[in-house]
Parts: C-alpha cells; structure tokens; sequence
C-alpha cells in the first residue's frame, strides 16, 4: 500500500449466510457506511471473483499461506487490502470533503454523533462506481440509562455534557477518532475517557458504586489505582456515554506485555505495589474485581497501578463463585503472583 489512505478503517460486518458485507470509514469529520451486495457484481465475473476474493480473505477464520520469497517479508493485512479496493471508486468523492481542521476545538460530539452517509458499489462495464443508498444511516445510541433508584450524586459526581469534552488531533489525522481515549475536560485537564456500550448497565452501576466507595476513601497516592474525575452525558438522551478517568501515561502497556520483556527486579516492585494497593482497597471494603495482569498498567515512571473496577471474573485468575469479593481478589493476586514467578525463572 502506497503512502496513508486519505480514511481510518471502522467495524467490518459480515453474516454466515451470505457473503454481502459493511464496511466503515471515516473520512475527516464524516462517516461513510459501504453497504455491498454480492449481487452487485454479478454482471462482472472478474469483479466478482475480486470481490468475493476479499470477502473470503477478511474473514477472522482465514490464516493467510506463508510468504513464499523470503525477501518479501512485509506482512499485508487482507482487511486492509480489501478496504483499499473497495474505497479506490471512493476516491474522488473523499477528495471533496475538507481536510480537518487543525486550529479548531473537536469535541465528543463530533468524535461519537459525526454526519452519516450511505452508499453502495455497482458495476459499470469493467469499472465500480460509489452510488448513494436511499436508507437511514444507523442510529448512533451510545451509553446506558441507568435504573431509577442508581441516579448520579451529582453534588459529588461532576457531570459533563459530550461539547465539554474535547479531543486533541495527532499531526498525521485524517479523521475524527470514532473512540477517544485521551481528552481534555473543557479543553484543559487531561484524563481517559472510558466510553460505555449500549448494554453495559450492571457493569456501569457496579464500577460507579466503587469509584464513589474510592472517592469517600480519600485514597493516599500511593495507592495506585485509577480515579474516576467524572461522568459524560448525552444531555439529548440522559445516556450515560462514558466515564473521565485519571490518565495513566503508559504507552497502552499492560502487566502481560510489561512482565515478558522485564527482569525479577520490576516484577518484585510491581508485585508489591498491586499487592500494597489491594491491601488499601480491602481495608476500605472496596473490591477491585477482574483481578488479572490485562487490568494492571505500567506507567512510564515503571509504576503498576490498578485498573477497571466495573466487576466480572476472567477465567483461570478469578473463581466466578469469587467473583466481586475480596476473597476472588485475592485469588487473582496469588495468580499473578505466580505468573511473574514463573516468568523471573
């Protein structure tokens, strides 16, 4: 693939009883959904083999044959191959759409609500050409409502409204991220914005019973964990989109991939410091939950702090009979307790 693609790849969608598929890409401030039907490219057997070629190659189940030169040791994704194909009639029409702007403020709103279209691929002689689908683009419901007796402590709990949220562009953005994770509240205190799916009640009341049971604590610094510093809402919905969480800096690096590329020494500090913060957490009656390394990160000044505390249980870390309890807490540290142990060998 020459040079970036003028789009970012969204959620693909395909079924098992046909081979039609939906692509999604964001192309500056704007959404497209490709809708594309088989049936579509039956007047062109060469587009159509090409077609169903990428739909067979993008499926998660398909385990690409081992590259035959070994000089050629660049590894391709089909998905992106397939998207670079589908969106090569699309060209011309992304061109028309203004690049970002990088003097202007992008909030939530824009990020999670952009403008929508619809289109489709039809074949033209030998050529496909993009044409405009007479459909509603998909309702965008984001976040959950919660019960009537689980309502926000709004005099403790700062509610934020998703215009109050806004996001900085890297240099090299071609569009609006569909899930921002680095934002500013108000355009100034950074924290991680933790975006809640559409489903996600018990999971969202259980982890703002804790952060509330975590704010009353009045936690030292030295138990490291995440703290909640308030809540987003779509003021049109009532929904509760996300979370503003404190921001870790640590590079997306989690206890798993740290531990494998570190000595007994880091082991042994991040061990005592998981285990020192649990310890805190206990004497305070507030459970952590999902206790397992995935929920553990490493910040850049080599600290572990303790994350996601929405409750669950991961196989082979937590008992679900332990789940949500201090003894099922326990049990994880003892798992990753033995986890590094068996990786400082």
């Amino acid at each position: 693939m020459a040079g970036r693609p003028p789009y970012e790849i969204g959620a693909t969608w395909s079924s098992e009883i046909n081979t039609d598929v939906k692509l999604n890409v964001s192309v500056g401030d704007k959404h497209f959904r490709i809708d594309l039907f088989t049936a579509n490219f039956e007047a062109n057997p060469k587009l159509l083999k090409e077609y169903l070629l990428h739909v067979e190659h993008s499926d998660p189940t398909y385990i690409p044959p081992s590259l035959e030169d070994p000089d050629e040791d660049e590894f391709v994704d089909p998905l992106e191959e397939f998207y670079d194909w589908a969106m090569e009639p699309f060209a011309a029409l992304f061109r028309e759409i203004p690049p970002l702007k990088r003097d202007r403020s992008y909030t939530l709103q824009d990020c999670l609500f952009p403008e929508q279209f619809v289109y489709t691929l039809e074949v033209a002689g030998d050529e496909l050409v993009p044409v405009p689908r007479d459909v509603n683009p998909d309702s965008r419901l984001v976040g959950v409502l919660l019960p009537a007796s689980k309502t926000l402590d709004k005099s403790t709990l700062p509610v934020y409204r998703l215009n109050d949220i806004h996001v900085r562009l890297n240099d090299d953005a071609v569009a609006l991220p569909t899930n921002p994770r680095k934002v500013y509240i108000k355009g100034e205190g950074v924290c991680f914005f933790k975006q809640i799916l559409v489903g996600d009640v018990s999971m969202t009341v259980t982890e703002l019973a804790t952060y509330a049971k975590i704010y009353a604590a009045d936690l030292g610094e030295d138990v490291r964990i995440s703290r909640l510093l308030g809540v987003v809402e779509d003021e049109h919905t009532s929904r509760i989109v996300g979370l503003l969480l404190s921001y870790i800096d640590c590079e997306n690096k989690t206890l798993t991939c740290a531990a494998q590329a570190s000595e007994r020494t880091s082991h042994d500090k991040w061990l005592s410091q998981i285990t020192h913060s649990l310890k805190e957490l206990h004497a305070r009656q507030i459970v952590w939950g999902d206790v397992k390394p995935d929920n553990v990160l490493i910040d850049v000044y080599d600290d572990a702090y303790l994350v996601d505390f929405g409750g669950g249980y991961t196989n082979s870390w937590v008992d679900k009979e332990l789940m949500n309890t201090q003894e099922g807490d326990l049990q994880g540290l003892q798992h990753i307790a033995a986890y590094l142990a068996r990786l400082s060998v």
